[in-house]
């Protein structure tokens, strides 16, 4: 079933409103709402603002339990501006979605629901564990596991983040198609329904049992040639590593990230008391925030390490520039990108620089990447408390992609 969003648009001879595109109006509401989230962490640490809250340190875990709850609920109706705008405002606004208010308000009460629980609970886990082992390695360790068990259900809470339904597809034609460039369709490939043109599926799970998620629309968006190309590069993601280091990528920043914030709040007190937590994810976004300028550097030649893969296993250069461009147009379409805004804010490369990139047969010392670590970071920090989980461009608003975000 496709969502009646996409067949009641016409996207062919739409004509956007003049001014900003709507790759760039996202790009700005990402800047803003980013720029909220460090403003109020650096100000919040200035003035010590979780002792301002929290006078006291918390007496029982009914005491805790009602803090981490506002801790949350606050970040929850601080985000809702920001998210109404980029859910459900801009996409309206460049004919992307036809939803009414209540309709995406609704999914997006489900969203932050399941979300709010996953980091409540976490916070809980972690503050307990922090007043019983009194070693902030052990409660670090303690968000590894958690953000294993993130990793190893992304396919569940995508599921129960979004609504998706499975969709029972014949793949033997794609399939088929992969099988002339000597490769193998995933057992494990599934297709769900969705909403959202800018979701692209995924490779969800831990490594080397991933399940490759393929989004309803590109079987009617794409030709068969088209969706092989696209599956041959997921192929290329497992079979070249690729996806496995932005996996290890995400998995040691966030570790790392929420070690040192931990010790900035005070060591022990920054894990064994709401008001300490609190403290401890004012830093860690801080962090994360670095994480945003970092990381996209790292991902982005994981997208020409499988764009060559395609190229080499024998995927016509042609076929991949034509399903490059065809992808590109049911997210942003933005093909031509500023080379600094490229280089701080997108961990996918723009359409002409793919295509450059593949225009060169012989790379001499061709870099191999972290495909998709700059936005596997963000997914996993629900176990560090993270208030930019969902506030990039990318993904603000936007419920089908907090958990699966969107890729290349």
């Amino acid at each position: 079933m496709v969502s009646r969003e996409f067949t009641e648009g016409n996207y062919e001879s739409y004509q956007p409103p003049a001014g900003l595109s709507y790759a760039r109006a996202r790009l700005y509401l990402g800047i803003a709402n980013i720029g909220f989230w460090v403003l109020v962490s650096v100000i919040g640490l200035l003035v010590s603002l979780p002792d301002r809250l929290f006078p006291t340190l918390d007496a029982d875990p009914n005491e805790t339990s009602s803090r981490l709850a506002l801790i949350v609920l606050g970040y929850i109706l601080l985000s809702l501006p920001f998210d109404f705008i980029g859910g459900h405002v801009l996409p309206r606004r460049y004919h992307r979605s036809i939803q009414t208010a209540p309709e995406y308000l609704l999914k997006w009460l489900r969203g932050v629901l399941v979300q709010g629980v996953v980091m409540y609970l976490t916070g809980m886990l972690l503050v307990t564990a922090g007043r019983q082992s009194r070693s902030v390695f052990l409660v670090v360790v303690l968000v590894g596991i958690v953000m294993a068990v993130l990793l190893a259900a992304q396919d569940w809470f995508a599921r129960l983040v979004s609504g998706f339904k499975r969709l029972t597809i014949d793949l033997t034609p794609y399939a088929s198609i992969l099988k002339r460039w000597g490769l193998e369709l995933p057992e494990n490939t599934v297709v769900y329904a969705h909403t959202d043109s800018s979701f692209t599926g995924a490779l969800a799970g831990p490594t080397g049992m991933e399940k490759l998620v393929l989004p309803a629309r590109w079987l009617t968006e794409l030709t068969p040639e088209q969706l092989a190309a696209q599956l041959a590069r997921r192929i290329g993601a497992l079979q070249r590593e690729s996806r496995a280091r932005g996996v290890w990528l995400a998995l040691i920043w966030n570790f790392a990230g929420f070690w040192i914030a931990a010790s900035l709040a005070g060591g022990t007190a920054g894990v064994s008391s709401a008001r300490g937590l609190f403290e401890t994810i004012l830093y860690f976004n801080l962090w994360a925030f670095l994480g945003l300028l970092v990381l996209p550097s790292l991902s982005r030649p994981g997208v020409y390490e499988v764009d060559r893969f395609a190229r080499e296993h024998g995927v016509p250069e042609d076929l991949l520039g034509q399903t490059i461009e065809a992808l590109d147009k049911l997210q942003d379409d933005e093909p031509v990108r500023n080379r600094a805004i490229e280089t701080i804010f997108h961990p996918v490369p723009s359409v002409n620089n793919r295509l450059l990139k593949l225009s060169r047969k012989h790379v001499r010392g061709a870099s191999i990447g972290a495909w998709h670590g700059a936005r596997m970071a963000l997914y996993l920090s629900w176990a560090c408390l993270s208030f930019l989980s969902r506030a990039v461009h990318c993904n603000i608003g936007k419920t089908e992609t907090w958990v699966m975000l969107p890729g290349d």
